[in-house]
């Protein structure tokens, strides 16, 4: 096995925050993964120090559902169905249109069935 570990041999990167391996106190986790992110991305990759400062907006577009689409180089929102509901391309949000351009009329992200099944939900019997 390498000693180093690269984000760019990966597809997909996620949390996996069910409280299957550990109890999480989410509240706490999520403004830490938030905060540790905006700090590299501020410090290291040249974004404006505004992300730094964690709104109510931020922080609903934070939780569940959220996807890095590298092909198109957006933050991805979906819903349950694999729906795109809003995007980001770095810090701009991405309007209806814009949307409508990266991933169709009927707004669906192509990796989301080959993700969706890809584990087995711990509510499934």
């Amino acid at each position: 096995m390498s000693e180093y570990f690269s984000l760019s041999e990966c597809d997909v990167i996620g949390f996996d925050l069910d409280h299957t391996l550990c109890r999480y106190n989410l509240k706490e986790t999520s403004r830490l993964i938030y905060e540790s992110f905006a700090r590299y991305l501020v410090e290291h990759k040249g974004y404006d120090k505004d992300l730094l400062h964690l709104t109510p907006a931020t922080w609903d577009f934070c939780f569940k559902g959220l996807v890095v689409d590298l092909e198109e180089g957006n933050l991805v929102k979906l819903a349950e169905d694999g729906t795109v509901l809003r995007a980001t391309h770095g810090t701009k949000n991405l309007s209806t249109d814009d949307i409508i351009k990266h991933y169709g009329p009927k707004r669906e992200w192509k990796h989301f069935n080959s993700l969706n099944t890809s584990y087995t939900r711990s509510d499934q019997k």
